[in-house]
Formats: structure tokens, sequence, C-alpha cells
């Protein structure tokens, strides 16, 4: 633990790092106004700022480690925030039995736009997202304030009729070191199984960045032990928006020299390297193939669709992970790569003015779909 995730000097590093961004400010809008000097002359002037000023904020909430806190309430949500048991204890098996501190507890989601009708009275034309929301698993809950954009530009531009988000735990939690996410991914498809009734065709597994990982690790879960856990082995599809496949990546002695800066794409995204490291080293686990996904390609009869940005600095990670995955005989595997896109444009598109650039990724993901 560092001095400034201790009080009084996290807050002094906030202020500061408030007062010397609102100086900088006034040169970074001046910088920007040729096309030729912003991180892409592609991009908006609107989107070269908003892409500074995130890369600021995620810096310095790194250093600081900034709090989330997850409670069982249902908050603004209110009736479309649940809270659900764990399943049964034979759904845990194998890998989420690393950690023996870590065990399957309470979660809590949020359903868009809605909660589904009780299970006699569920449309069968429902067909229900359950989306892992990204933050490096150290942030974030997928509640309306962070997973508002990402549910309204899926059920807007995909044939996707509800989207639940879980709360799964974070990583910086005490005793929430992985397995505990994916745990919660198992709790929170076995609600969907079990409490909804909502059948595995009809259910698509989606997630974001670290989201996007959990996703990955869940279907390799479902892979390895869909029998021993009596959970379906396959599912409608899956959805991984700029996945995160090897958090191992993001760890060095010295984050300045993290594995993010040596990515071309490094002065183009919002990611910083104290972002990555802090997830990463808060996950553990990282030489575990539930979490290393990269070189631990493995066959699944869901089939996927990866959405990565030109402009990430994930791309290549994302690249070479799919090219691994395609190359298991009867995986089916589509990649997209969104043109002039940062990293994650699911959830931050809004932020960082990269709306259109996420409907689009949205829709063609829903045309991908159709034509399965």
């Amino acid at each position: 633990m560092s001095l400034l995730t201790t009080q009084p000097y996290k807050a002094l590093w906030v202020l500061g790092a408030i007062a010397t961004t609102v100086i900088r400010l006034p040169f970074w809008l001046v910088y920007f106004l040729p096309s030729f000097l912003r991180q892409d002359p592609r991009w908006t002037y609107a989107q070269a700022i908003r892409v500074r000023l995130l890369r600021i904020f995620l810096h310095h909430a790194s250093i600081v480690e900034m709090d989330t806190l997850l409670p069982l309430t249902p908050g603004d949500e209110k009736n479309r925030f649940v809270v659900t048991n764990p399943a049964a204890t034979s759904r845990y098996t194998g890998p989420c039995n690393s950690l023996p501190a870590v065990k399957p507890l309470k979660l809590g989601g949020t359903w868009y736009p809605a909660p589904p009708p009780p299970p006699a009275e569920t449309a069968a034309y429902d067909t229900v997202v359950l989306h892992f929301h990204g933050g490096a698993y150290v942030t974030n809950t997928g509640r309306s304030g962070d997973g508002g954009f990402t549910a309204a530009t899926l059920l807007k531009h995909t044939p996707a009729t509800r989207v639940f988000m879980p709360q799964y735990r974070l990583a910086n939690h005490a005793n929430c070191a992985f397995p505990a996410q994916l745990q919660d991914a198992i709790t929170s498809l076995s609600y969907l199984l079990d409490t909804c009734q909502i059948p595995a065709e009809r259910i698509i597994l989606s997630g974001d960045s670290a989201g996007g990982h959990l996703v990955g690790s869940l279907l390799r879960y479902l892979a390895d032990h869909a029998g021993a856990a009596q959970l379906p082995s396959a599912f409608k599809a899956a959805w991984l928006w700029s996945p995160w496949v090897d958090p191992g990546n993001a760890v060095a002695a010295n984050p300045a020299a993290n594995a993010m800066l040596s990515s071309p794409n490094y002065p183009r995204d919002y990611l910083t390297p104290y972002f990555g490291a802090w997830g990463a080293k808060a996950l553990g686990s990282l030489s575990s193939p539930y979490v290393k996904l990269v070189g631990n390609a493995f066959a699944t009869e869901t089939p996927i669709y990866v959405s990565t940005g030109e402009c990430e600095v994930l791309f290549h990670d994302d690249v070479k992970w799919a090219d691994e995955m395609r190359a298991v005989k009867g995986n089916r595997l589509e990649l997209s790569v969104e043109e002039k896109a940062v990293h994650d444009i699911i959830i931050v598109g809004g932020l960082a003015g990269f709306e259109k650039e996420a409907e689009r990724a949205a829709r063609r993901a829903g045309e991908w779909l159709e034509g399965l």
C-alpha cells in the first residue's frame, strides 16, 4: 500500500492533480486546434481533448487507488437492482476453489431497461445480454452511472431486448482476488438460468475490457467444467469488447516500464500503465489459464465476436488471442476492428466523444448475431 492511498495524502494528491490539470487545460485547448497535433489527425477536436482528460483522470485515480463501494441496496436503480444468492455448491468447481478464503457470496446486479416478467410470462422473443463491466477489476459497478451508456447502446443497436449487469466483486477489496470474479460470473449466469428461467440459447455473454476478460474466463470454465457444474456448455453468443486478454502484461516492478508503453498505440489511447498495474496486481493468479487467455486457447461451442479499437493499446493482444482461438478446430470467432477507436468505446463512448463509433460497433455485433 502506497502512502498516497491513505488520508490525508490521498486528498492532497487529488487537490494537486485538479490544480495542475486546470493550469494545463488552456494549453491543450490551443494545442489540439490543428488536427495534425491531435493524438490521431482523424479525431475531432472534442475527442482529442476528452481522451487527454480521461487519461489524466485514470492516471491519478490509479495512483491514489480510488475507492468504489459495492452496496447491495437498490439506490437510484430501484426495482431494476436485484440481489441474488450463490448457486448450488456444485456449480463452483475447479479454478473456483483455488483460494480457500474466496467463497461465492450474494451478488447485486442491474437490469436494463427493466427486470423480466415472472418466468411463466417471459416473452419467447427476449434476447438477454449478461454483460460484465470493465474497469481493470478495480472500479465500476454496472449501475446506471457507469453502465447506462453501454446498456442503452446495446439495446438500441443490437437485437438484445434486456441487459443484466452484475455488480461483481472488485479484486482490490478484501478477499476478492481471482477467482471471486469467476464465482460471481457463475452466480449471475445461474440466476438467469434458474431464477429467471431464461434458456441458454437466448443468453448472450458479453463484457468490456476486464469484463471481456471475464467472459473469456467463463467460456473456458464452461468448456472445462460444464458437465460437472451442471451448466450448459453453449450459449447464443459471446461479445467481447476490447477484452483484456493478458492482465499479466500490465505488471512491472516499475509501473512506468509497463508493457502498455511498448504498444505503438500508447500515444493515442487513454489507458495508463498505472491503471493496468493496479488492476493486475489486485487480481493475482496471473499465470492461470483462466486469467492469462493469450497463449491458452481452448475449444468452445459458443460463437464469439471480438471488437477492438484501432487506436487502443490492447489492439495487438486482442488480435493475437483472436487468431489463437480461431486456430482451434470447431471455434467460430469474428474479429472486428473499430476504425479510429480508443479502448472500450462501448463504455466510454459518451465520455470520450466516440458515441458514433460505439453505435457502429454495436450495430456490427448485432448484424453478426443475426447472421449466425
